[in-house]
């Protein structure tokens, strides 16, 4: 298992150090409120704080914009909020350090097809790249290629089938197929000099990856991935390093400021990554752990509060080297999910009265398609039929409050 040290870095191959080129990698972005006003004013430093100087040591910055960028557009049907940022903020976001956005996720559309365009078109004009979002499916999931003081790196972004997806002629967020994911991560190999993949998948608010998400990013790396990294769960989730490559289940969120005055646990805490990548290899990583605080602006952990955070990091760790064990615990998690049963349960008594001219049918059909198709809740849905159908009770690890709760 990995173990982080207290300064963050772990160096895997200390030759591989010369000659390194270092990029920096966030979870979820969303400049809302204060944060897209001091943005839109140029004030980078107050919404970034003391992480400014983070990315902006490094080659290369990346970040997944979990938003649309738009001062107008339609808001989507879908599940959850529909978030937007205003088009002035993306200078400043390309002036604080990120040079490459990711658009495959469950926001990147939420304000219709000609937002989404505007979205890339805005990024473009600020000066910044994208991935994982086009105007259809090829373009969408196409390879980005970009130099980084002469070492080419490939980048390939998808995320969990959602509402935000493109199609084969309509605009959207690159949808995950992992064989065709694997494939490009083969082709990239062998044109480039480093391969990252970046996924938006996983059970939201579960610091443990399901089965189904393990399996995938190892095959990521097996097919010619040097490094994948991985949000939406909105908290943090383990590290590992599998078959010479490196894989971060979750960072969290970077920049998401909570919408409920009582957020989930670790919804404020969470980290980013320095790559020190060189020739189809992480020769070391640094994990910077953050917090959001109440100002609306990043903080890099200290102390005490950072010795925690980055053992419970660790413990997270501990479990992704033993995957009967990873089980169990995403089992544990998934058992209290218990909306899942209710709205399917509603959608079947709808059904079987045939009343489909009921003001909640076409919400509660929606939400029935929604958690059959959509990977996070499959899992979950899977994970509570593989316990039940045993006609048991699961017993919850004895630890599991610690990872589920947040110590104040």
């Amino acid at each position: 298992m990995l173990n982080i040290p207290g300064n963050g870095k772990i160096i895997f191959d200390s030759s591989a150090l010369e000659g390194a080129e270092t990029i920096f990698i966030t979870g979820d972005l969303i400049p809302r409120e204060r944060s897209e006003e001091r943005l839109c004013a140029g004030n980078i430093k107050d919404v970034f704080g003391n992480v400014l100087e983070h990315i902006q040591s490094c080659d290369a910055g990346i970040t997944n914009l979990e938003c649309a960028v738009t001062d107008g557009g339609e808001a989507i049907f879908k599940c959850g909020p529909n978030l937007k940022t205003r088009p002035e903020t993306l200078p400043a976001l390309v002036e604080a350090g990120f040079d490459v956005f990711a658009l495959a996720n469950n926001h990147s559309r939420d304000w219709g097809d000609d937002a989404f365009l505007e979205t890339m078109q805005y990024i473009t004009e600020a000066g910044g790249k994208y991935v994982g979002g086009g105007k259809e499916l090829s373009e969408a999931s196409s390879t980005l290629y970009f130099d980084v003081k002469g070492m080419r790196i490939a980048i390939l972004n998808a995320t969990m089938k959602q509402p935000c997806d493109c199609t084969r002629n309509t605009p959207g967020a690159n949808p995950l197929n992992p064989p065709a994911i694997a494939g490009a991560a083969a082709k990239a190999k062998e044109k480039s000099d480093f391969v990252l993949v970046i996924i938006h998948d996983g059970k939201e608010y579960c610091p443990f990856p399901s089965p189904r998400v393990r399996e995938n990013y190892r095959a990521f790396i097996d097919a010619g991935a040097d490094a994948v990294i991985a949000h939406h769960p909105h908290v943090a989730q383990g590290i590992e390093k599998y078959n010479g490559g490196f894989i971060a289940y979750s960072l969290g969120n970077f920049h998401f400021y909570p919408r409920k005055a009582n957020p989930p646990p670790y919804w404020r805490k969470s980290f980013s990554l320095k790559l020190f990548i060189n020739k189809h290899k992480v020769a070391a990583i640094e994990v910077v752990p953050h917090k959001i605080n109440d100002d609306f602006c990043l903080e890099v952990l200290e102390g005490e509060e950072r010795e925690k955070f980055l053992e419970r990091i660790n413990r997270l760790n501990a479990i992704l080297d033993d995957d009967a064990l990873c089980d169990r615990y995403f089992s544990a998690v998934a058992m209290n999910f218990n909306n899942y049963m209710m709205f399917i349960s509603r959608a079947v008594k709808l059904l079987e009265a045939g009343d489909y001219q009921d003001s909640d049918f076409k919400q509660n059909m929606f939400y029935f398609n929604h958690y059959l198709e959509t990977m996070e809740h499959y899992d979950v849905l899977f994970a509570q039929t593989a316990v039940n159908m045993k006609g048991r009770i699961l017993e919850p690890p004895a630890d599991l409050d610690y990872f589920m709760t947040e110590e104040k």
